[in-house]
């Protein structure tokens, strides 16, 4: 069986540091530096994109994690019950694959979406019934 977790937490900004310490000890075994630090952006920038823009900044919505890990990935979905994105907002990545030379040439604001794209290797969204659902995958040895 393949080690999972699941934590539900409430869309206060305070709680998404906890949700980063538990993805990145359930995955370190599995991933090497780079590639944690890549999946731990990634998680964070989902989540405070749910609770900045989904929710507006409110406390007292639910946000719920996962994490999978697999043979030969690492799948975290991420859900929650806001208004779901533009059927667009995942478009191709700001800065294209090649990005920039480093995530500290990137600006303060506004990079949520591309910075998630540029440090997982898959990202799929979906909204039906209610629910979204943010699925952010890391292949293992993709460093």
């Amino acid at each position: 069986m393949s080690p999972n977790l699941s934590l539900k937490i409430d869309s206060d900004l305070g709680s998404v540091e906890l949700v980063a310490k538990a993805v990145r000890a359930l995955c370190s075994d599995s991933l090497g530096e780079d590639a944690l630090n890549d999946v731990e952006i990634g998680v964070v920038e989902a989540i405070n994109n749910v609770i900045k823009h989904g929710y507006a900044g409110q406390k007292g919505s639910a946000v719920e994690v996962s994490v999978g890990l697999r043979q030969d990935r690492v799948v975290i979905d991420i859900v929650d019950q806001a208004p779901p994105m533009p059927p667009d907002a995942l478009g191709a990545p700001l800065y294209g694959h090649a990005g920039p030379s480093s995530t500290e040439d990137l600006p303060e604001g506004g990079m949520g979406l591309s910075l998630i794209q540029m440090t997982m290797d898959e990202v799929s969204y979906s909204s039906e019934q209610g629910s979204n659902r943010l699925r952010l995958t890391k292949l293992i040895g993709s460093e």
